[in-house]
């Protein structure tokens, strides 16, 4: 008989699918938190902030007959409830009235045993459905989508539980209602969230499993690592058993799932993966690994960085704030009581005052002739915005930039701008320490584990003291020095300055190493960093015009479209990185992508018959390779010193490759782009930028909405305005929008540089 299973602790085998050693031990009834400390863990705990602020929304939700949920519930399922009323199990599944009832801690019908729940509200009638309150907020109609995630596996335990109490399975619906609070006060927001997916998984777990026995013996019981394991309180204890064995198996699914056994096993014959060699060689030897040999990323001479706290469970309730430009001239900005809401106004308009400042030193412009001969003016710099992780660099960007929204000063309008900028891939403008380690070197150890710097940098060979990097201080920090020294000025600045100082000194450290270990920077970067002036140019141009305002929910047209830009974004990158990058070109080489090899034999003057008879000049290049190239006649390929020169492979013979010239050196005047005879080169399986049409289809697919009609739909250049997401008024006018922050002639060098 299982005594302890818990919708939390069924839902958390979800997260971490076919991990052996957890579904057992949960599927017996053992409590993995008291077990984990046992075994030398950290006792898991709860910040009392975020426990004060669940039971004032609660109590929100409870006053006047919980009058504002039983109008969330009309609204959003379309059930008009005659009540809400404190009942039993029993009562709430036979009342065929509509009828909200709240429930006390119940024990649900589970195999092998019960399932223990704290309480649960359902909306009675002919058909059931759960409502789960939960205190992460919904912020501009966006909440987190791993909380979120969580929370439908919790509710889809629920409702599979509660099925089992009814004849009628189909009567407990999988539409369930998430109420959450909205924006940064209390007042209740909800959304309909459908669990179908979630609650099949949950039954097949319920049938496939063996639920209640003898515990067994953890250290029997085989771990399967992944990213859903630093959520289970088990992950420190398997972490290092999986080292002391050297198993792959450390490294997560991705890794695990191409190779077996020990990491000196999988080795001896290493995938044709570099990204999973590297990460291999970085677990043997206990220390990063290179992924590339340049630098591919700006990083100005005077970046603003920034790292801050907040108190858990409210975003807007800015505890502390440490800034500046040089690791000497830090300012400390501390709020004494950060949930009364002058004082953290009063921190947060001398915040946004130094970062006005900081950006105002940006004014300089210069002048740039076009090709058709008009002058147009560029700034000569822009600002960049530093922060030891993205999670603080998405608070200050996105929250607290919503947060300081109608604030007299322009500092919502820059955030939201450097929020703009974050979410596009290349651009430098703001920049997590994090991310740019994990972009240049490989570690042995999860990547949900690469976001936490310290731990990074330790892979890197440099010791930092382990604390909370923010914006969300450690919870057994809250309880034991944080709540003590609320309201008391001095009391709170002697508990705040010690581990942003080490926050603030990890980040500068972390700059420091990038400089010096890649001083060589990749020759895209520029070309992206000129790409950020620009958008800094046009942000400045709605500033003074009054035109600048705060992100907001895309959907439809414009969401569609940004989407676009990402994606065409991210592909222009990794393609940029690998022809800047010999290293990063390995990986292709060494999947069979791309061809390396000696020029043999080069004929400049083959040419072939065109249809209608005309002589075309075709050179050909023969490539001695001593690696075999697998890849069809006809394969394309572009020279990775000259992407203008596009081959076709016309014979694979054994160790060499003949190749026609099809784009690049057609011309006689061209001829001097070919590679020499006995020169050492590389054809890569892309050449330089790609113009991506973004011609709306047909039909929206169903997650952008419905289409309105979109006066802008002639093709327009890929590179999209990134302004749409802070400037969302209408579908129209933004569509109007598009390309105000792109050069004025793309995709020439006058006009500020190709599109990326």
């Amino acid at each position: 008989m299982v005594d302890s299973l818990t919708p939390r602790g069924v839902a958390g085998l979800l997260a971490t699918p076919g991990c052996e050693r957890r579904s057992r031990l949960v599927a017996t009834g053992v409590d993995l938190d008291s077990l984990a400390v046992s075994l030398g863990g950290e006792e898991v705990g709860q910040s009392p902030f975020a426990l004060a602020r669940s039971a004032q929304f609660e109590a929100r939700l409870k006053s006047q007959g919980y009058a504002e949920l039983r109008d969330l519930i009309q609204r959003h399922l379309g059930i008009e409830v005659a009540g809400a009323v404190a009942s039993d199990l029993a009562s709430c599944l036979a009342d065929r009235t509509p009828r909200l009832h709240i429930l006390g801690p119940q024990r649900l019908g589970w195999p092998g045993g019960g399932l223990e729940t704290d309480g649960l509200l359902v909306v009675s009638g002919e058909t059931l459905h759960l409502v789960g309150v939960r205190t992460y907020a919904m912020v501009g109609e966006v909440a987190d989508p791993a909380k979120v995630a969580a929370t439908s596996r919790e509710l889809a335990v629920e409702i599979v539980a509660l099925r089992s109490q009814l004849p009628e399975v189909g009567r407990c619906s999988t539409r369930t209602l998430l109420v959450l609070p909205k924006n940064f006060g209390l007042s209740p927001t909800a959304a309909v969230l459908d669990v179908a997916p979630q609650v099949a998984r949950v039954r097949a777990l319920s049938t496939g499993l063996e639920w209640g026995g003898e515990a067994p013996e953890w250290s029997e019981l085989r771990p399967k690592f992944g990213d859903g394991c630093p959520q289970c309180p088990m992950m420190g204890a398997c972490a290092g058993e999986l080292v002391e064995q050297r198993r792959v198996a450390r490294l997560g699914s991705a890794v695990a799932n191409v190779v077996g056994g020990t990491v000196d096993e999988a080795l001896l014959d290493p995938p044709p993966d570099l990204g999973v060699r590297q990460r291999l060689q970085a677990m043997r030897d206990g220390r990063s690994v290179r992924r590339t040999t340049r630098r591919h990323v700006h990083l100005h001479d005077r970046p603003l960085v920034v790292v801050g706290y907040h108190l858990a469970g409210e975003p807007a309730a800015v505890l502390a704030l440490h800034y500046g430009t040089s690791p000497e001239d830090g300012k400390l900005l501390v709020a004494a009581e950060p949930r009364d809401r002058e004082q953290r106004l009063a921190l947060l308009r001398e915040f946004a005052a130094d970062l006005s400042s900081y950006v105002e030193e940006f004014a300089a412009v210069e002048p740039i002739v076009r090709r058709d001969m008009t002058v147009v003016e560029c700034a000569v710099d822009a600002p960049q915005l530093i922060t030891p992780n993205s999670a603080t660099a998405q608070w200050l960007t996105d929250l607290l930039a919503r947060y300081l929204r109608g604030s007299e000063d322009l500092a919502a309008q820059h955030l939201s701008w450097f929020g703009s900028r974050r979410v596009l891939p290349g651009s430098s403008v703001t920049t997590a320490m994090t991310d740019v380690l994990t972009t240049h070197w490989a570690t042995g150890q999860l990547p949900a584990e690469d976001v936490h710097l310290p731990s990074l940098l330790s892979w890197l060979g440099e010791t930092v003291d382990d604390v909370p990097m923010g914006p969300i201080p450690d919870p057994h920090w809250d309880s034991g020095v944080l709540a003590p020294a609320l309201g008391a000025p001095g009391l709170v600045t002697a508990a705040v300055s010690g581990p942003l100082a080490t926050a603030w000194s990890a980040t500068w450290r972390s700059l420091g190493l990038v400089r010096a270990e890649l001083p060589e920077i990749g020759a895209h970067v520029g070309d992206r960093w000129e790409r950020d002036r620009w958008s800094f140019t046009r942000h400045r141009e709605r500033v003074a015009e009054g035109t600048a305002s705060v992100a907001a929910r895309l959907s439809g047209v414009p969401a569609f479209r940004f989407l676009h830009e990402l994606e065409t974004r991210t592909v222009a990158l990794e393609r940029q990185m690998a022809l800047d990058d010999p290293l990063v070109m390995t990986g292709y080489l060494i999947s069979g992508d791309a061809l390396s090899g000696t020029v043999s034999k080069v004929d400049r003057e083959h040419t072939l018959a065109s249809p209608t008879g005309r002589e075309l000049l075709r050179p050909r290049i023969w490539l001695h390779s001593d690696a075999e190239f697998g890849r069809p006649l006809g394969t394309q390929l572009w020279l990775a010193t000259d992407p203008r020169v596009m081959v076709t492979v016309t014979a694979v013979e054994p160790g060499g490759v003949e190749l026609l010239v099809q784009k690049g050196a057609v011309q006689r005047n061209a001829l001097g782009r070919l590679p020499q005879i006995g020169e050492e080169v590389v054809f890569a399986p892309f050449g330089g930028e790609d113009a991506f049409p973004s011609r709306l289809p047909e039909q929206l697919p169903w997650q952008f909405g419905t289409a309105s009609p979109d006066p802008a739909d002639a093709p327009a250049d890929p590179a999209a305005d990134e302004q749409q997401i802070t400037d969302v008024q209408a579908t129209t006018a933004q569509v109007r929008m598009r390309n105000r922050d792109l050069p004025p002639t793309p995709g020439t060098a006058e006009g500020g540089g190709a599109s990326e």
